[in-house]
């Protein structure tokens, strides 16, 4: 038995540097291909590394550098609760969290913010309203309405505002989506 064991170890000792080394290039092949621009041959190519970079969350899109933003986004809900009372419902605020939090919030922050505030995405705000309702559910005092409400505030050019905070004052808001709340919504 002891024989076999050290067999095991010693084959262990000769493999496990080449499939470690086989491991790395295989993903940074699959990082590299992600990032290179769009075309047949790169899709064909990437096509064994999606699931893989898909679970493990490396995608990363681009589109940040496309078009550098002028104003920051965000999202409140205004939920209305039966008996008439009403409480604001913050989607998550990557300024406004701890630095772990951060890490396992940014892609829903992405959701939210990025994906759920821009208008031709709106066919998502009546699954963002079921998704609020279920978050503040009271089976006292059910939700009957939510309201998403979208905030901005102008970022400073950087000779204004390098160095600085961001304003904490919004420059404006306005109602996104308004639904009332079904009792299947909140199944």
């Amino acid at each position: 038995m002891a024989k076999n064991g050290s067999l095991l170890a010693s084959m262990w000792q000769k493999v496990r540097i080449p499939i470690i080394s086989i491991f790395l290039l295989w993903h940074f092949t699959g990082v590299v291909l992600w990032l290179c621009p769009n075309s047949l041959i790169r899709h064909r190519l990437l096509s064994p590394f999606i699931g893989y970079i898909n679970f493990f969350g490396l995608w990363q899109g681009w589109s940040l550098f496309d078009n550098p933003t002028k104003v920051n986004y965000y999202l409140t809900a205004l939920v209305t609760f039966r008996d008439g009372t009403e409480k604001i419902w913050a989607f998550p605020r990557m300024d406004k969290l701890p630095i772990l939090a951060k890490m396992h919030k940014e892609r829903y922050r992405k959701w939210a913010h990025d994906v759920l505030n821009d208008e031709r995405n709106s066919f998502l705000w009546a699954d963002a309203v079921r998704y609020v309702a279920r978050q503040n559910y009271n089976s006292h005092n059910p939700p009957v309405a939510v309201c998403l409400v979208r905030h901005w505030s102008r970022i400073p050019p950087p000779k204004e505002g390098l160095g600085k905070p961001l304003p904490d004052a919004d420059d404006g808001q306005s109602v996104l989506y308004m639904r009332d709340v079904t009792a299947e919504d909140l199944k």
